[in-house]
């Protein structure tokens, strides 16, 4: 650009008429005594006029060096997320044992976070999102608990609504319940889908799929309602909060048919409302047909 500025210039004083110091132009077929300034208030004009271009350079350039290190640092970001699994059917794909994986998904956060994963279900890739194995933790939490998780991850645990809705809110998921009484007896219900809805909504048992299983269909009565905890009452009791009188977050009617967030045993409809549980474990995996659909995605 420099170059074609001052190439303008030269041009511009050898080429084009230039006056003399009487304000005529000079003609090639006269000769004139009288001595002339090459017009030194042009040439200034241009050495500014040169001097403003190379900063409107040195400013464009800057410009596109920090676009450069932004799209960098972006494509860098890009590259750990990619780096980093998004579901336990991808972080545990290699070794094939349950255990703590970090995963990140999108729609709830770009920093990655631990899950636990169980390979032992069906072929493995759930992704263990409540578990009831002792009395040694407590599920008579107020919303905020539930909303963010608590306790730890390979023992008691529940894993917060917020990431229950942002992970089956992304893509189809499915559900498997596993139940296990005090006999050693062990029953499982699973849905082909499982939908939570946003906190605005009141994070809502939004869509159950169809049930299969040996426990008995103990959920689907609580399809279309709103989660209830101690200080939110969300529930069809017009009498009671069920979260108080049962101890624990769920997605009461009026008030349950199951309910696995309650003193330590829960229940299950399907089994024995009146039997406690040693143990429950709620799990969740991605469906065939979302694998499809981010597989397409990829491409």
């Amino acid at each position: 650009m420099l170059r074609f500025i001052l190439f303008l210039l030269l041009h511009y004083l050898f080429w084009f008429p230039i006056k003399n110091v009487c304000g005529d132009d000079i003609d090639s077929s006269t000769i004139y005594n009288c001595n002339f300034n090459v017009q030194i208030d042009v040439v200034k004009k241009f050495l500014e006029e040169l001097q403003a271009a190379r900063k409107r350079e040195d400013d464009i350039l800057a410009q596109i060096t920090l676009c450069q290190a932004k799209l960098q640092s972006v494509q860098e970001q890009q590259n750990v997320r990619k780096s980093v699994p998004s579901s336990c059917l991808e972080a545990a794909a290699e070794s094939f044992k349950s255990g703590v994986y970090n995963i990140t998904l999108e729609k709830f956060s770009g920093t990655p976070f631990a899950v636990y994963c169980n390979e032992e279900v069906d072929y493995g890739g759930w992704l263990v999102i409540q578990r009831r194995v002792s009395d040694a933790a407590d599920f008579d939490r107020d919303w905020l608990e539930y909303k963010n998780g608590f306790e730890v991850l390979d023992e008691n645990y529940w894993i917060g609504l917020e990431k229950l809705h942002a992970f089956t809110s992304s893509c189809q998921h499915e559900l498997y319940i596993e139940l296990q009484k005090y006999s050693g007896e062990s029953y499982y219900a699973r849905y082909s889908e499982f939908v939570i809805g946003s906190e605005s909504e009141g994070y809502p048992l939004k869509i159950l799929g169809t049930y299969a299983g040996t426990a008995g269909d103990s959920l689907t009565q609580h399809v279309g309602m709103k989660f209830t905890t101690r200080d939110h009452d969300n529930d069809m009791s017009s009498t009671i909060n069920c979260a108080v009188r049962y101890k624990g977050g769920w997605w009461f009617t009026n008030c349950v048919y199951s309910h696995l967030n309650g003193a330590y045993g829960g229940n299950w409809g399907g089994i024995s409302l009146n039997e406690t549980l040693k143990s429950t474990q709620m799990m969740i995996r991605p469906t065939v047909d979302c694998l499809r659909r981010m597989s397409l995605k990829a491409k």
